[in-house]
């Protein structure tokens, strides 16, 4: 039916619209939703789909990890697995669900015309999930790029990088590119173009914006800034399945392969 997968999807007056037409029988919405979830159906919101995202570049991607993963499991080299990202957190509060009375709506203070953000940069330890070098500063471009890189191999000093980054105008800037070519233990390699649920690191951003940002208006910037850091703090590890998911696993410092992979 047109707009079950691609399109704008069915709502519930729609589909009780159609079921009066064809079979004459009215429902209530609560009556169709009990039906609609024995029909194991949910609502979903949508997710944005890239359509310049191309098989190609995903390919690429694929092969470059698969390749890397293999040799560092063959040499038995130390390596540390990372995914960066950056993300902003702005001084205005976002809105978000929260348990309320009923009749008792939260509300998030706006001051819409101070639109102040912190830009964070930070990595995921695609090992042992834990939050690496994040670092926070008032723009994203390659000089900030470049200052995130070396706090990255200094605060992982033994064994080779493997870095895995998308390509953000300030990751493949032409000054970082000439760094990154002068670095003996950094390793990148690029996600595909217009795919973020490669990342694993975005989904890390979501539980950093929940603690610092939703429901919360911080009146200056100094208030945000502590918000953040009170974090990164809590020393948040995350479980992450993106080794596993090419064959491999990471332990005390080195990649193995899955045995049920052989």
């Amino acid at each position: 039916m047109p707009g079950t997968e691609v399109g704008s999807g069915w709502t519930l007056r729609a589909i009780i619209n159609l079921v009066q037409e064809r079979f004459g029988v009215s429902y209530s919405q609560r009556g169709m939703r009990k039906i609609l979830r024995l029909l194991n159906f949910s609502s979903q919101r949508g997710r944005p789909f890239y359509n310049r995202r191309t098989p190609e570049d995903q390919a690429r991607f694929e092969r470059e990890t698969r390749e890397v993963l293999a040799e560092f499991a063959q040499s038995g080299q130390r390596m540390i697995p990372l995914a960066g990202d950056q993300t902003r957190v702005y001084l205005e509060g976002t809105v978000g669900k929260r348990w309320s009375r009923c009749g008792h709506q939260p509300q998030a203070p706006s001051a819409s015309r101070r639109k102040y953000a912190e830009n964070i940069y930070g990595a995921l330890h695609l090992g042992t999930g834990a939050e690496v070098a994040p670092f926070s500063i008032d723009f994203q471009d390659a000089d900030a790029t470049i200052r995130w890189l070396e706090l990255v191999g200094e605060q992982e000093r033994r064994g080779k990088i493997v870095l895995w980054l998308d390509s953000a105008p300030h990751l493949v800037h032409e000054e970082v590119e000439e760094w990154l070519e002068r670095q003996q233990r950094i390793r990148v390699i690029r996600f595909p173009h217009y795919t973020p649920e490669e990342n694993p690191k975005e989904g890390t951003w979501k539980a950093l914006k929940e603690a610092a940002s939703v429901h919360r208006w911080h009146p200056t910037k100094e208030s945000l800034s502590r918000a953040i850091d009170s974090f990164y703090q809590m020393a948040k590890e995350h479980t992450v399945n993106f080794l596993q998911r090419f064959g491999y696993v990471w332990q005390s410092g080195r990649i193995y392969p899955l045995l049920e992979s052989g």
